[in-house]
């Protein structure tokens, strides 16, 4: 089915959809990805065990802070580079590494100030830069590509920190970190040949980017702001064990995004038709079976001396896994559709919705907060469906058509 893109009057056509083909590649991406999430579990241990849990926590919170930072700003590049035409895409990616190769020349300038400030500022900057390069195959519907650069960054980026720490006497936090972040000089340095090619464009109106910008700092809380609170008002182990149960959840969770990112050309064309996107059994069959992956861990890990707190946190957030992997196909198909309101005020409400039932739930522990992990994402996901408009976009009453 064809449909109205809603950004330029050039229609574009979309390949011959694979269903098969793109699921093998929504699986590839998400292997990738796995691979990375052990890659950085890896780096935890190495630097916990040479450098102490102190510095493994300066160097988390100044890696938020950077998350905080990058996110919000390249929400607008990053909705609208899978779904306005080319044109358009070109110019906003020119302005995208722009602002990664400043953020990075700011925090390259702070190297005087706290190691918090300068390291979360070089590695916002190179996110973006980076995401920026990376956008061409996201756009193109090639996730598991997407998938293979940032895991082969996050390797590289790794083994040189690892090896400073094993094999330089006396090693410090601060030298770490600049062999970690090495390999995004080299990614600035491909993105900045990118520059040239085009005029930079601003990605929307004034409007559109502040909602964009909104949308993903409610996400960052919806994200982070659970594991904070709960550390608050318990202690640091409770908030530990959810950490690593809601890292679990929202990394297997993210098979859903590399599913709905193959068929980023056809949902374009068709102006984010449902019957463009994948299809319904693929979504259901991938979101129980990763869930039941997920589940069956915490089952195995119960029968292990290691702590039940943690297992059972497992097996409570593996139902929020298979809501992350349909919401996140959700969440591409309300991008195509420009749904970006709806999207940004779901986010707004949820937030103060999940905190205080962490906040209600903590005399449970790290499974409370699974368990209000579980009850938002079903609200959020009860939200998308009511909000998805099975025939795509309809001229005259897109959201944000006239706002770019």
């Amino acid at each position: 089915m064809s449909g109205l893109s809603g950004a330029t009057d050039t229609e574009e056509k979309a390949a011959p959809v694979d269903d098969r083909r793109n699921l093998v590649k929504a699986l590839v991406a998400a292997g990738w990805t796995y691979g990375g999430r052990a890659a950085g579990l890896g780096w935890t241990i190495a630097l916990t065990f040479h450098l102490g849990i102190g510095a493994y926590g300066q160097y988390a919170m100044a890696f938020a802070l950077g998350a905080i930072i990058a996110a919000p700003l390249d929400n607008p590049f990053a909705v609208r580079a899978i779904r306005e035409a080319e044109d358009a895409f070109a110019a906003e990616r020119v302005t995208r590494i722009l602002l990664g190769l400043g953020l990075m020349g700011v925090g390259a300038s702070c190297l005087a100030a706290p190691y918090l400030v300068w390291f979360a500022l070089i590695v916002a900057g190179g996110e973006i830069a980076f995401n920026a390069v990376k956008s061409r195959a996201l756009r193109d519907g090639h996730p598991d590509r997407v998938m293979r650069f940032d895991t082969t960054r996050q390797v590289v980026s790794i083994a040189m920190a690892v090896g400073y720490l094993q094999f330089v006497p006396s090693a410090d936090l601060e030298t770490a970190s600049f062999c970690y972040l090495a390999p995004y000089l080299v990614i600035a340095v491909y993105a900045a040949t990118l520059v040239p090619r085009t005029r930079p464009g601003v990605p929307g109106s004034a409007r559109l980017i502040a909602i964009l910008f909104g949308e993903h700092l409610a996400n960052a809380l919806y994200m982070q702001g659970d594991i904070l609170l709960l550390g608050a008002v318990t202690d640091s182990d409770v908030a530990g064990y959810f950490a690593i149960a809601s890292t679990v959840g929202w990394a297997a969770g993210q098979v859903g995004m590399s599913l709905a990112g193959t068929y980023h050309e056809q949902l374009r064309a068709a102006g984010g038709a449902v019957t463009a996107g994948p299809p319904v059994k693929h979504v259901v069959i991938m979101a129980v079976a990763t869930s039941a992956l997920v589940m069956g861990a915490g089952f195995v890990l119960l029968a292990t001396p290691y702590s039940s707190e943690l297992a059972w946190a497992l097996v409570v957030i593996s139902l929020f896994v298979a809501l992350r992997v349909m919401n996140n196909v959700l969440t591409t198909v309300l991008y195509v559709q420009r749904r970006d309101v709806v999207r940004s005020a779901a986010a707004a409400v949820l937030v103060p919705v999940k905190l205080g039932l962490v906040c209600a739930l903590a005399g449970f522990g790290a499974v409370g907060a699974a368990i209000a992990s579980v009850v938002t994402d079903a609200i959020l996901f009860a939200i998308y469906v009511r909000s998805v408009r099975p025939e795509g976009l309809v001229t005259g009453e897109d959201e944000t058509a006239r706002q770019g």
